[in-house]
């Protein structure tokens, strides 16, 4: 299968561990070496301060995207989504690490050289980071986590039985018309036979979502993970 197809349904999350002994201090809220921590995931710690850097980033994302973070219902679902990609983030590098998993030095160049002439030049991808609060270095950490979790998750996920029928296709096509058609009924809606590539597409990238959060469900089935209150 075309290598980025993976990469570009799964959202990565570089997490920062911080190894110690673990302190259950008077307040009641798990720390690790004398730090807060979130979660633990099969005894690894995820920080506070982990979460609390990317859940930063998340909210600058959504920013960047106009979505009203200051919304308390908003604020919660990402806060809570943070957590989540947080927790599956560490299961998938634990597997990672188990399986001995490299990444090539060159492929992580040769993403961020792709990522850089997509984003119009050094300048405008620097531009482009500060503004998810990130650094070209965390981008490079960030790309080879992609590469890494792509080779675990095509190691254990058979995206290749994925089949999309005519079918598919047509119920697809009636769905997204209809909305098209409710949000404006001035809109013209292209036929069905030009739309037919990018509809198999998506429908083969939601497949492809669907048995990765299977597998991570899997995943969170058979770890211990605690939650701090």
């Amino acid at each position: 299968m075309d290598k980025n197809k993976i990469v570009s349904i799964v959202v990565v999350i570089v997490v920062l561990v911080v190894l110690g002994f673990l302190m259950f201090k008077g307040d009641g809220k798990l720390r690790i070496g004398g730090e807060e921590k979130v979660a633990t995931v099969n005894g690894v710690a995820i920080t506070k301060t982990s979460y609390d850097t990317q859940l930063a980033t998340a909210v600058a994302s959504y920013k960047a995207q106009g979505i009203n973070t200051d919304d308390a219902t908003q604020l919660a679902q990402i806060k809570a989504q943070v957590l989540n990609d947080l927790i599956n983030n560490e299961l998938v590098n634990q597997g990672i690490v188990s399986a001995g998993i490299k990444v090539n030095d060159e492929d992580v160049e040769k993403q961020f050289a792709d990522i850089t002439t997509q984003a119009g030049g050094a300048e405008n991808l620097k531009a482009e980071l500060v503004k998810v609060n990130m650094t070209e270095q965390k981008l490079r950490e960030n790309i080879a986590k992609q590469f890494a979790i792509q080779m675990y998750l095509e190691a254990n996920i058979d995206t290749k039985s994925i089949v999309v029928s005519n079918e598919e296709v047509t119920q697809f096509y009636n769905d997204y018309k209809a909305a098209q058609v409710s949000a404006s009924s001035t809109i013209k809606v292209p036929a069905e036979k030009e739309l037919a590539d990018q509809i198999k597409q998506q429908i083969i990238a939601n497949k492809q979502q669907t048995m990765i959060n299977d597998f991570l469900t899997t995943l969170r089935s058979k770890s211990e993970i605690v939650l701090s209150e």
